[in-house]
């Protein structure tokens, strides 16, 4: 019989095969709950991946584990087409006409578009996308949106730019029939894998949860902006096109999502800007296990040479340069400033990130920091918590740092920019404990050294603020307060569920932690 998970976790473009903080949430979430619950993950990627390229270990209450190449459209290109009767056909293009033009939009299915998607996965499968893709009523459709809206541009970049975006989204539904069979369905974050929970709770009526670690579509729109010149993307109207299909999918998942979670109440507010209902959205600090950062904690600023440091991997979003300037700033007024900066780069040749890092060490020589700044890969970062006076991030994006959160438990004082829940954690919410550092602005080096040095010249300071960041996260940030919250929400959700079965005279199982998971519907 199939074990049946209790979650299935799905994620995108991230776990197990690259570090960062989603991937260290998912890590902690899963290890968190050891043998009192079992996990299915699904991994979304955009290329394929071999075993020997996971950057994490699975841990034992992983039961299930399936990685999906999102670019390998072999299944449908492969496909027979469909054939449908002439009364199936007038049916389909109505709900194709309907679901196309207004049911994303509103972000809600009726009864008769979920009948449709579920033929679609028991009988019809990728035959019927190849059949849209030629079918006359599929060009049908996509020639009067094209009249209506852009009939002043040319058709063919218009085609091809549809046809990417809907190959890319079939092939994620068409995963649905290949997902582990879970209790919930978790996603971390919007996007593909939000999609999949999505469906699985309005097509199946399975509970779903988005856990938000980022503004999904504030992404999308950075690389809508990176993307300007590009020359399948180089017309104001295709950015558009790509920019309503997110915003649209986003939609959707806001009102289909059982429960949608994110990490503060800055972040919280903003979800509900981008039209998520307030009333679906929970707040759950990240959490970290603090004892093993106890062993970092001593007196800062103690002895010469004073020590500043990063951890994060190596790419745009760190925004290792500005790291680098402010070092250079800082040289100027303790020359015998030490800094390490402990992080992760691709190893592939041509990759952008091994592309940026070579930037990084080019301007690390441009501003003579080659015997003061180091580079340190696959390093335990405890050793360098150790070490430091002060902890920097200068992100330009990010969520709730766990580095930052480490930090403090480790008793560093942290200049952080003024990114996600970093404000909250250093200067707390009305918790009257004080700063446990700086927030910055973000990319401004002048602004990041200035408040470095504040620390850094300042002992009694220093330690002051490590102190009061060990006192935040010891109250408000441990690993057992995330997993009791997340434990919460599991078991609302499964309990929901239940209730709705047996009124509809199913069995559900007994309970959520410590079941037999040989248990069926």
């Amino acid at each position: 019989m199939i074990e049946i998970a209790d979650v299935c976790l799905i994620i995108e473009n991230s776990y197990p095969y690259s570090t960062g903080s989603v991937a260290s949430w998912v890590q902690g979430l899963i290890k968190c709950y050891k043998k009192k619950m079992t996990f299915a993950v699904v991994a979304l990627t955009t290329e394929s991946k071999k075993i020997w390229n996971m950057r994490y270990s699975l841990p034992e209450n992983v039961i299930s584990f399936q990685q999906f190449n999102l670019s390998d459209y072999t299944t449908i290109k492969d496909a027979k087409l469909v054939k449908f009767t002439k009364l199936e056909k007038n049916r389909i293009d109505l709900l194709i006409h309907e679901i196309s033009r207004f049911s994303f939009r509103r972000g809600q299915l009726n009864d008769d578009e979920c009948q449709l998607f579920k033929d679609i996965l028991e009988k019809y499968q990728d035959g019927f996308f190849k059949h849209f893709l030629l079918s006359e009523s599929g060009f049908t459709l996509l020639g009067e949106i094209y009249a209506k809206k852009h009939g002043k541009n040319g058709f063919l970049k218009y085609y091809y730019n549809w046809r990417n975006l809907h190959l890319k989204i079939w092939r994620v539904f068409m995963l649905i029939n290949r997902l582990p069979k879970a209790k919930i369905y978790h996603a971390a974050g919007t996007g593909f894998a939000g999609f999949l929970v999505c469906m699985m709770t309005a097509l199946y009526k399975k509970p779903s949860v988005i856990t938000e670690h980022s503004l999904y579509m504030q992404e999308k729109d950075m690389d809508f902006n990176l993307l300007d010149n590009s020359s399948w993307l180089d017309e104001p109207y295709l950015q558009e096109m790509w920019r309503n299909f997110f915003k649209r999918l986003i939609k959707f998942e806001y009102e289909t999502v059982t429960t949608l979670i994110t990490f503060s109440e800055g972040n919280k507010k903003l979800i509900a800007e981008y039209g998520a209902n307030p009333r679906k959205v929970r707040v759950i600090p990240n959490g970290i296990p603090i004892n093993l950062f106890t062993k970092a904690r001593r007196t800062r600023i103690t002895s010469q040479p004073p020590v500043i440091g990063m951890i994060g991997r190596i790419e745009e979003s760190t925004d290792i340069k500005t790291f680098l300037n402010v070092v250079a700033i800082i040289k100027e007024f303790h020359p015998n400033i030490e800094a390490y900066l402990i992080g992760q780069k691709q190893k592939q040749k041509q990759n952008k990130e091994e592309h940026y890092y070579k930037e990084c060490l080019a301007l690390r020589e441009l501003l003579n920091l080659e015997t003061v700044v180091s580079f340190i890969e696959n390093a335990n970062p405890l050793e360098f918590y150790k070490k430091m006076d002060v902890f920097l991030l200068t992100s330009i994006k990010s969520t709730m740092p766990l580095v930052v959160m480490e930090a403090m438990a480790s008793g560093l004082p942290v200049v952080a920019t003024k990114v996600g829940a970093c404000k909250e954690l250093l200067y707390g919410i009305d918790d009257n404990l004080g700063q446990a550092g700086y927030i910055a602005n973000i990319m401004d080096s002048y602004d990041i050294a200035t408040k470095t040095m504040r620390i850094l010249n300042n002992r009694t300071l220093a330690n002051k603020m490590g102190k009061i960041g060990i006192q935040r996260i010891e109250k408000y940030y441990s690993e057992e307060q995330f997993r009791d919250k997340y434990s919460i929400v599991y078991k609302e959700l499964i309990s929901k569920m239940r209730k709705q079965n047996i009124k509809n005279g199913k069995f559900m199982f007994k309970s959520l932690l410590g079941t037999n998971n040989n248990q069926a519907c």
